[in-house]
């Protein structure tokens, strides 16, 4: 969490005051958070949910994926973007990151099959994925894309936003993201059809509220992950301060790189400094060791570091239920053992994306704040030219 007060009390006061606490008939705060999150994206359609993981598990029901199917997701991301792709019945392909530390568009290549009907690239800790490469891998494979932007929430990748670029794009607002209201997320999507589907994923009664609307075609058994008034009126005002706050911290993620690039040190790539969240730079060293004493130095400056080694369930080592084939509470909802996937499955191993373990324990990221002060950003500067002679 960046930054939440008096603005988010005052607007909560006036919504609890008005008694339109439920979501739906009165055009309230889901609704306008919807159309400003869209507007601000880019995109048509926006449907506000429970949670990043239901954002991405509805978006996925909305673009028709399922049993039979497989989904490319990078080894480095919370593990519920693979658990999303389980969710909706299908199999996760676990492919490698490169030196950007998001999704390698070499490997995505490598890992298609004819099994493959989707990519998700993962924008991880607000680093853009390389999405010219891999929309050029969708469209000449016919694959569909879903961007997980869930940590990289009112961030862009050439001018463009990100979750705007896919077929479809999904956020959380949880208390770690750029905006949040504690918890709570977002998929959004410029095709009607995936719209209209993916809503049902979210609302059971999607389209019973209004007795007028009959899509029967539509009013499959969906879940209930709709988003909250109180929600609505907190990520309003987030709104107002998301531009703002990324572009500070790209400055300070530009100003910081370029001490460290002075030091000798060597920069992880990335795709899109300009327009990215900013929200964190990293260094690549080419031994852990080398990279652990880096960290330590800063550390000892207090100086925030970590290698994304060191992020447990953010590795795919580490994502326990889908190491040991567990997809879901019953054997005969489980997508690893359905009949529709058997041709699907893959085999899980802990060195089946080596590159990704090695890049991951030499890399360093540090992250910035858009309430640093000019102070605070020369001392984090000091701090890695002084920690770069360590390592």
């Amino acid at each position: 969490m960046y930054r939440i007060g008096e603005a988010e009390i005052k607007r909560l006061r006036r919504l609890f005051e008005s008694g339109k606490i439920f979501r739906y008939g009165h055009g309230g705060e889901c609704d306008r958070f919807e159309a400003g999150w869209s507007k601000y994206l880019g995109v048509e359609h926006c449907r506000m949910t429970r949670s990043g993981t239901s954002a991405l598990y509805t978006a996925l029901v909305g673009l028709g994926v399922g049993p039979g199917d497989q989904v490319i997701v990078p080894a480095y991301t919370y593990m519920a973007t693979a658990l999303a792709v389980l969710s909706a019945g299908a199999i996760p392909v676990i492919a490698d990151v490169d030196n950007s530390l998001t999704l390698s568009p070499k490997d995505v290549e490598r890992r298609i099959t004819k099994h493959t009907r989707a990519i998700m690239p993962v924008h991880m800790v607000g680093l853009p994925c390389n999405m010219k490469k891999i929309m050029k891998i969708a469209k000449k494979k016919d694959l569909l894309v879903l961007e997980d932007a869930c940590q990289a929430v009112g961030g862009g990748y050439e001018g463009k936003m990100l979750g705007s670029i896919g077929h479809a794009g999904g956020f959380s607002f949880n208390f770690f993201k750029n905006m949040t209201c504690g918890e709570g997320g977002a998929f959004v999507t410029n095709s009607e059809a995936a719209y209209q589907r993916g809503s049902v994923a979210v609302d059971c009664c999607s389209f019973y509220w209004n007795p007028e609307e009959q899509r029967e075609e539509l009013q499959f058994a969906g879940h209930n992950y709709r988003g909250s008034e109180p929600e609505g009126a907190i990520l309003n005002v987030q709104l107002g301060r998301i531009k703002g706050m990324l572009s500070r911290m790209r400055e300070q993620k530009k100003e910081l790189l370029q001490v460290g690039l002075d030091a000798g040190l060597k920069s992880i790539k990335n795709n899109s400094l300009d327009y990215e969240c900013g929200t964190h730079l990293g260094f690549l060293f080419k031994k852990e060791k080398q990279a652990r004493a880096f960290a330590d130095a800063l550390h000892s400056q207090s100086v925030g570091a970590f290698l994304p080694m060191d992020t447990g369930r953010h590795v795919y080592t580490r994502w326990d239920p889908i190491m040991r084939y567990q997809g879901a509470h019953h054997p005969a909802l489980d997508p690893f053992k359905i009949p529709a996937n058997k041709k699907a499955k893959i085999k899980y191993t802990d060195d089946m994306c080596k590159d990704s373990l090695d890049v991951l324990s030499r890399s360093v990221l540090i992250g910035t704040h858009p309430d640093n002060t000019r102070a605070k950003v020369r001392k984090m500067g000091e701090a890695i030219k002084a920690a770069a002679e360590t390592s």
